[in-house]
């Protein structure tokens, strides 16, 4: 069974990153083997809220990669972007 690794960053900030990364994953001979990887952007659309997607993804993940760059990301309602609440949803304290 391979181990699934949940991407995670600004979309629009490491768009390009996000996919070689993927990629890479997916299509190194060894690392193919071991690992799955989840892209928000790559799941179908929908008819519910992108948290109540993306949010269990993380939980059911294996490894959390985060990407951290100069962006925060749109925020919610509550002033809080999906990176961090993906980020916070592992209940790590940053």
């Amino acid at each position: 069974m391979k181990l699934r690794i949940f991407i995670s960053s600004v979309q629009k900030e490491f768009a390009e990153e996000r996919r070689l990364l993927a990629e890479y994953i997916r299509h190194d001979p060894l690392l193919g083997l071991f690992f799955s990887v989840f892209l928000f952007e790559e799941s179908p659309a929908v008819d519910i809220s992108a948290a109540r997607l993306y949010l269990p993804e993380v939980e059911s993940s294996d490894i959390y990669l985060g990407i951290i760059g100069g962006e925060y990301g749109n925020v919610d309602n509550e002033g809080i972007s999906p990176t961090e609440r993906e980020y916070d949803k592992l209940g790590w304290i940053c």
